[in-house]
């Protein structure tokens, strides 16, 4: 990223609770269709509105999360709580894991999200079972994401203080009993809008992954005491996808400007587009899709441009 990089600050950091709403107003009219649409010949259609929703949800719990969305803390936490449900990631554990992610990215070993993305950690039946994933689009990895990351008690125990621990095992019961009495009462409901889930699910990989994959990132030494890098040095270890500034906007809220949002991580989605600077990580996003495509699974997620040659 340039470092000559500026912000209109005025503009650009201040929390908007107005633009804030505005940006609801897509994903709940999208639920909204998709709920009443469950029962009738627009089934199809509906359901596409609702991956929209999900994929959505999930963007706007990164946001919510980091609590710069609104201007009151009680409204993102509602919010946040409202979304984490939605796309089945408890919010408390959200927020400690992705501050960690904030704090340790750069470090591949460091950062909870990535620290077991290596490639020698596979036999060659799982490396078949990851390229057949990736090559065909079944969303393996955002499950694996979200239950190996938000849902694993050893690695939560791992990395939080002990009542932080405490407090995401809590969220994990509540979540859990939420989702499986619904399930018991409403197994239809959930089978009706299993391909919206699905379908967001696969674009949410795609997002996912397109940030940090593939990107050459250091790794301490065994035992070795390293220290964070900063949110400017961070960037270099982030990559932003460009989509026509609507769709970024309206659907994506900004969430593809990876390389802004690790340089500034407190400043509200709607306002990353006003940041002006270039930066050197940053693809079109049908070009850089079908080049990805065209690699294997291992070798775009597990593998760095130092293992292969990159982008």
């Amino acid at each position: 990223m340039n470092p000559n990089l500026k912000l209109e600050r005025s503009r650009a950091i201040s929390k908007s609770d107005l633009k804030a709403f505005k940006l609801l107003v897509i994903p709940f009219l999208c639920l909204c269709m998709m709920t009443l649409t469950l029962n009738s010949h627009l089934y199809i259609l509906g359901q596409i509105f609702g991956a929209i929703f999900f994929t959505q949800s999930f963007i706007l719990l990164h946001e919510l999360g980091h609590r710069s969305f609104f201007k009151s803390n009680s409204l993102n936490s509602l919010f946040g709580h409202f979304f984490s449900l939605m796309v089945f990631i408890p919010y408390h554990n959200w927020l400690e894991i992705h501050e960690l992610h904030h704090k340790w990215t750069g470090w591949r070993d460091k950062d909870p999200t990535t620290e077991k993305t290596f490639a020698d950690r596979f036999d060659s039946k799982q490396e078949r079972i990851i390229n057949f994933c990736w090559k065909y689009s079944i969303p393996l990895f955002t499950v694996g994401y979200r239950l190996g990351i938000y849902w694993k008690a050893e690695k939560l125990k791992r990395h939080l203080p002990h009542a932080n621990y405490k407090r995401c095992l809590l969220e994990m019961f509540l979540y859990g009993s939420f989702y499986i009495v619904t399930l018991i009462l409403f197994p239809r409901f959930y089978a009706l809008i299993f391909p919206a889930l699905y379908m967001s699910f696969m674009a949410t990989d795609i997002l996912s992954l397109s940030q940090h994959s593939h990107i050459e990132m250091p790794v301490s030494s065994s035992g070795e005491t390293v220290e964070p890098l900063t949110f400017k040095e961070q960037v270099q270890y982030s990559r932003s996808l460009l989509f026509p500034t609507w769709f970024a906007k309206y659907f994506l809220f900004n969430f593809n400007y990876h390389e802004y949002h690790h340089a500034y991580p407190g400043l509200p989605c709607y306002n990353l587009d006003k940041i002006s600077g270039d930066t050197k990580n940053c693809y079109q996003f049908i070009p850089w899709l079908l080049r990805v495509k065209n690699m294997s699974g291992v070798d775009f997620i597990f593998k760095s441009s130092r293992d292969r040659d990159g982008f």
